[in-house]
């Protein structure tokens, strides 16, 4: 009986091995994890690198005006607009669609030649403003600011080539140069409308060609005054951009802009990523 039982027990247990061995043996292997170098192979993870950081410089011209009817805005009676242009330079970082800008730049701001009418003043009874241009400045002296700028500009691709580009910054603004005036007794026949040639000073001809007939005023006599609005030798710089960027190629940009500086200006500049 005893024999029984122990080869009873010695079967089963045969059995039982057997029947492991044999589900071990259908069992497909585990896979085994390796990396490839194939280009075209899927990713093995949903992680995105970080955008890569760009250094670049770009060169700007702009053209700034202040249109006569803003001038129109503080004055009684203007010449007429300025219209001047400008060159600067731009250091710049980029980091996906993102660019950071420090810009230095440099315009003329030469007003109209004319005759300028304060807010509130009526000539004959007062005195007119003969604003002169650098031609008549004495040695050729122009009004002008050197501008330095940190500018944010964010850029909406359109496709690969262009993309949508807006942003904006603040600086400081640095005068140069000189803004001179006569100031002018105008003769009696000058009225705010009609200043010109009785507002202009003798010696310096009105728009239509006409000589000036006005006479230099008592407490401003003789050489031209330099500065005589009190402008602040610095002051800060605000500015608004929109416009385009065009990349030609992978590294050349191209922007069209358009915006405010202070003061309007339209634009484009040329650019290379290092």
């Amino acid at each position: 009986m005893r024999l029984a039982t122990g080869l009873a027990i010695l079967v089963m247990g045969s059995t039982a091995h057997a029947g492991a061995a044999l589900d071990d043996a259908g069992k497909t292997p585990a896979p085994t994890t390796t990396r490839t170098t194939d280009p075209a192979a899927a990713p093995d993870s949903l992680e995105t690198a970080p955008d890569k950081v760009d250094y670049g410089v770009d060169l700007r011209l702009r053209h700034v005006w202040v249109p006569s009817g803003l001038i129109g805005l503080f004055v009684n009676r203007a010449a007429g607009g300025a219209s001047n242009n400008g060159i600067g330079v731009d250091l710049v970082r980029r980091r996906g669609n993102m660019e950071l800008q420090l810009g230095f730049e440099y315009e003329h701001l030469e007003l109209q030649e004319g005759v300028y009418i304060n807010s509130g003043d009526n000539v004959p009874g007062d005195t007119a403003d003969f604003i002169l241009s650098p031609a008549h400045a004495p040695n050729g002296d122009s009004l002008g600011w050197f501008t330095i700028e940190f500018t944010f500009m964010n850029h909406a691709p359109i496709n690969k080539y262009v993309s949508f580009r807006y942003g904006g910054g603040a600086g400081l603004g640095i005068i140069t140069g000189k803004l001179y005036r006569i100031d002018t007794q105008c003769t009696g026949a000058a009225t705010n409308s009609n200043p010109e040639p009785g507002c202009v000073p003798a010696g310096y001809t009105a728009s239509n060609g006409m000589p000036g007939t006005g006479i230099t005023s008592p407490d401003h006599p003789g050489d031209p005054e330099p500065n005589p609005y009190g402008l602040p030798p610095v002051f800060p710089v605000v500015n608004a951009i929109i416009g385009f960027q065009i990349k030609p190629v992978e590294k050349a940009v191209i922007n069209i802009e358009a915006g405010i500086r202070t003061i309007p200006f339209i634009g484009m500049s040329a650019g290379y990523f290092f």
